[in-house]
């Protein structure tokens, strides 16, 4: 039986009045030995590898000498025994070893994608409508390593209600995905250095109503808000390759529309 590669393609051929299947092998790309030879070169940049040396010097120094486990079973041992060649060669090796870890995590922790919350706030932003103004609880998103964050986003997952001594729920029960101040869009690439503020909901001075600022909602999520009445907000904020960040925000509603007190 004749075996074919998964790249191969097939057609039919009329050879006199039976019709023969024909099999063409697509011709596969294979890099040359001088592309491969040039690419490794390139990546020999001599103040890369000085660099490199340095850091793994420092590190195999302090790991040996220094006030560490490996620094301290070594000083020791040498001072009581004379350490054999093999044994020497042994030691190095493995300092070397654990030195480029050490190296290489100082320059990984850097770009592991991290997320950081700063804190709430409130802002009056105006509107088309004359005599009527909007009061936004907004919450800080950080950037906090050296990597963008891809595919930011911000759940609010349900508002709580203090009643009788206790957090009750109430209609908006479902997680609701937030919009991004200023950009009114439910996901972003965050840069380190370029904060955010995601909008969690905000009021009118219109109505008494709260109204998550959310990218789909039905109207059964509306609520409204009475003094004194006391509201919990839980907020959940990722993005791709990023352990999720939790947080919530307890708002307190006073006489006036914009009375809002946070904690």
């Amino acid at each position: 039986m004749l075996s074919f590669p998964t790249d191969s393609v097939s057609g039919w051929s009329l050879q006199g009045s039976s019709p023969v299947r024909v099999y063409y092998v697509r011709r596969c790309h294979m890099p040359r030995l001088t592309e491969g030879f040039r690419s490794f070169v390139d990546g020999l940049r001599l103040k890369l590898l000085l660099d490199y040396w340095h850091a793994i010097r420092e590190h195999a120094w302090e790991l040996l000498w220094g006030a560490g486990p490996l620094g301290i079973a070594f000083v020791f041992y040498t001072v009581y025994r004379a350490p054999s060649l093999r044994f020497l060669g042994w030691v190095i090796a493995w300092s070397v070893f654990v030195a480029g870890y050490y190296a290489w995590r100082a320059y990984h922790l850097r770009l592991i994608p991290k997320l950081e919350l700063g804190s709430f706030r409130t802002i009056y932003t105006p509107t088309n409508a004359p005599n009527l103004q909007r009061k936004f609880v907004q919450l800080l998103v950080k950037c906090a390593t050296e990597s963008p964050l891809d595919n930011c986003r911000g759940q609010l997952l349900r508002i709580l209600k203090w009643s009788n001594g206790e957090w009750r729920p109430t209609h908006v029960d479902e997680s609701l995905d937030l919009l991004w101040s200023n950009i009114d869009m439910p996901s972003i690439a965050l840069e380190p250095g370029d904060d955010r503020q995601l909008d969690i909901f905000f009021v009118d001075s219109g109505t008494r109503n709260i109204s998550p600022f959310a990218e789909r909602m039905s109207m059964r999520l509306l609520l409204v808000s009475a003094p004194s009445d006391i509201f919990r907000f839980d907020v959940r904020v990722a993005a791709k390759d990023c352990p999720p960040k939790y947080v919530s925000v307890k708002v307190t509603f006073g006489q006036n529309w914009d009375d809002l007190a946070l904690e």
